[in-house]
Order: C-alpha cells, then structure tokens, then sequence
C-alpha cells in the first residue's frame, strides 16, 4: 500500500540521514509510539488519506497527511527544535521513489509546538502532505 510504502521511505530517509545519526536519534524512529520510549524520539504516523479515480500517470491519485512527532529527551531543551528544522530541511520538497514504482512529493503543511512544561518532555509536531503520482 502507497502509505505504508511511504512510512517506510520516510523513516529510511530520516534513519540514513547523518544530522540524525549524530543526535543518537536514527535508532529510535518509529512507526507507531513504542511500550518503553528511548528519548529523544521520532514518530511517523498516518493521519489521512484521499485518493483519486483518476488514473493518469502525470496526475496525483493519492494525498496522504503524515504527522512527524519529535519529543525531546528534556522538558524545556531545544533538542526537539533542533531536530524538527533538520527533518524539515531533509524532507520538505523531497521527492521518495516507492517500491510500486510510484512517486510521492512531500511537503510540509504546519507545525505545533509545546510549551515548555517541568512535568514532560517538549514534543514538536510537523504535518506533511505526500501527492504520490505514478
């Protein structure tokens, strides 16, 4: 399936990357909130999908809303902040090949972020749009 297969990409991407490997995050992405959290940590879920009856190959037939959420290893650090504008340099306007052959563009639509709080870690949240075409 296209969302799946973009999870995947997605997470690849972040895993491969060397700003995340440097933070220690690359082991610690996840496809859905793990039992016991290791933090800093990076979530991708699934938030909506729309699909198209056309067919073409130029025209988008998918649109996928992805939620990247990045929780901190500190309720007031700037780790979380840090690692959200790397993931936003890394993924916005990137193009993933998918294993159907299909391709999804990725674009970020908005982002929330906590306030600092003594009693939990500070979490961004990045939404992403994917046209997957092809």
């Amino acid at each position: 399936m296209a969302d799946f297969g973009v999870l995947s990409a997605m997470r690849k991407l972040l895993i491969d990357d060397e700003n995340m490997q440097e933070k220690g995050v690359s082991d610690h992405i996840h496809l859905a909130v793990p039992p016991a959290a290791e933090l800093p940590m990076i979530v991708l879920e699934l938030e909506e999908i729309w699909t198209s009856m056309r067919l073409g190959t130029e025209s988008a037939n998918t649109r996928l809303k992805l939620k990247a959420s990045i929780v901190s290893q500190t309720p007031v650090g700037k780790d979380s902040l840090s690692m959200a504008d790397k993931i936003r340099q890394l993924m916005d306007g990137k193009t993933l090949s998918l294993s159907d052959g299909k391709q999804g563009i990725i674009k970020l639509a908005n982002s929330v972020i906590d306030l600092p709080s003594a009693k939990r870690p500070r979490t961004v949240q990045q939404y992403y749009e994917v046209l997957i075409r092809g």
